[in-house]
């Protein structure tokens, strides 16, 4: 048995997806992985590390690009996708079961800015339940994003960077309603490709114990969370399955106080970018500002946090 594992990244993120497999890799050992990187272009020098970074683990590395499959075998255009701040690669996802094998009936979708930290194997064959796509709930916020979309507060809108799809299922939806035309008709309501995901896939969605995709909200001292996942989260802080870094407070920023840079660091390390670390927003600040974080976060540590992102240490 194999393992399809679905990402996507371009030349700028492909250093965390580099640490997101290392660390899949090193919770999973034994497994036959096909990892899928969806990708606009990279460089050749890029691939070539990410493909031994895989080789090492006995997996295979599929690259494609999406637009140029779509394009040139069902004529399909992402260009002509609303993406607002984004690109056309926020909708890669929307397409796995085109551009994936006909032959493959089952994937794992996962965002590249994690840290695998358990056995996939009970998520990977988690019963669906007919449906096609099981993903994790998003946090409250998405409150108004069902009001933006029209959607009844009832309704399930997931974060999906985690997502166990069932490609058969998935496909006969394609066939009944392409995906592509479904976007053009709620251009004017969607900002992004967890809209297009809620509408299209209401009440056709199974969901994930918040633990297989803990986002930093989570981590907050004050958690955003639904009340309904309340009971989960002690055990999903101190042994969460999928740590996701789905915030401003990125592990790869100097001044990151995540609970868990520590262990995006450990694999980074072990990474052909350990000594190409960038840190990309923090490094640009003055002199002044940086004294101000240094102050904030001890205070923060201290417990009494100025700031309601700073995530404290797990207990």
């Amino acid at each position: 048995m194999h393992y399809n594992i679905v990402i996507v990244s371009d030349e700028g993120y492909i250093q965390h997806a580099a640490v997101m497999l290392l660390s899949l890799f090193d919770h999973n050992k034994g497994k036959d992985f096909h990892v899928y990187l969806l990708t606009n272009g990279i460089t050749v020098s890029t691939e070539s590390r990410l493909r031994e970074i895989c080789l090492r683990a006995n997996a295979s590395l599929i690259v494609i690009n999406p637009e140029e499959v779509l394009g040139d075998c069902l004529g399909i255009n992402l260009k002509k996708l609303p993406i607002g701040q984004w690109t056309t690669m926020m909708y890669y996802k929307l397409f796995i079961p085109l551009v994936l094998p006909q032959t493959e009936d089952r994937c794992l979708f996962l965002d590249v800015d994690m840290i695998i930290n358990d056995d996939i194997e009970l998520l990977y064959q988690w019963n669906l339940h007919g449906s096609a796509i099981a993903a994790a709930e998003d946090i409250p916020d998405c409150i108004k994003t069902k009001e933006r979309l029209h959607m009844e507060q009832a309704d399930k809108y997931i974060n999906s960077g985690v997502m166990v799809c069932d490609l058969n299922a998935w496909r006969q939806m394609e066939k009944e309603h392409p995906i592509f035309d479904f976007v053009l008709s709620v251009a004017h309501r969607i900002i992004n490709e967890q809209d297009v995901i809620a509408l299209y896939f209401k009440g056709k969605l199974e969901f994930l114990p918040i633990r297989w995709n803990m986002t930093t909200f989570y981590f907050a001292w004050k958690p955003k969370i639904f009340a309904e996942y309340i009971g989960e989260l002690p055990d999903a802080k101190r042994h969460p399955a999928i740590i996701h870094f789905a915030a401003p407070i990125k592990p790869w920023f100097r001044d990151s106080q995540h609970p868990y840079r520590k262990l995006y660091r450990k694999y980074l390390a072990l990474t052909p970018w350990a000594n190409e670390w960038k840190f990309p927003i923090y490094e640009q600040l003055t002199p002044h500002q940086r004294f101000n974080r240094h102050i904030k976060n001890l205070i923060n540590r201290f417990g009494f946090p100025l700031e309601d992102g700073f995530t404290p240490p797990v207990r």
